[in-house]
This record gives C-alpha cells, sequence and structure tokens, in this order.
C-alpha cells in the first residue's frame, strides 16, 4: 500500500505540474477547471469520451496521448511526449480517484 500510495502522490504532481486541472477538477486537490470533466470520481465509472471507450489503464493512456485519434473532435489538447516514467504514476492517480 505505501508503494501504491507513493506512485498515485507521484501521479498527482505530474497531473498538477502538466496543468492538468487548468480543465479538470479533482476535488480534494488544486485542480479547479471546469472546461473539461470532473475527475474527481473517474475510477468509478465503466466509461470514459462520453461513453464510447471503456475505462481502463490502456485506453486512459491512449487517450491522454492523443484524444482525438480516438473520438475526433475530442478538445482535450494530445500529449504525446508523456513518457512512461511520468505516464504510470499518472494513470496509478487517475484510477484511484474513485
Amino acid at each position: 500500500p505505501v508503494a501504491a500510495e507513493a506512485l498515485a502522490a507521484a501521479g498527482r504532481e505530474v497531473f498538477e505540474r502538466r496543468s492538468c486541472g487548468a480543465c479538470h477538477a479533482v476535488r480534494g486537490t488544486t485542480a479547479t477547471g471546469s472546461t473539461g470533466p470532473d475527475l474527481t470520481h473517474l475510477a468509478s465509472r465503466r466509461t470514459m469520451a462520453a461513453g464510447i471507450l471503456p475505462l481502463d489503464r490502456d485506453t486512459l493512456a491512449a487517450w491522454i496521448r492523443d484524444p482525438d485519434a480516438m473520438k475526433p473532435g475530442a478538445l482535450m489538447p494530445a500529449y504525446p511526449d508523456l513518457k512512461d516514467d511520468a505516464m504510470q504514476p499518472l494513470l496509478d492517480f487517475l484510477t484511484g480517484l474513485k
């Protein structure tokens, strides 16, 4: 559990450093954006992208790297440069938002 908490904390740092909170809100954090969906309970959902995609780590990673490829017209910017050493902790943080 301690290692998982550390990874999630590192992921929260990636989330905040990449300015994800400028568009997304996550209650209990500095993220207060309102342009994108509120991610506070993201991990309690079964789908994402307005219900057209399953919510799992692989789909979420692909979405973050290139949302328009998965849902043409998506308003979220792509983060193709996000390497695994940042992506994996970010996914730990996001998939822990229940």
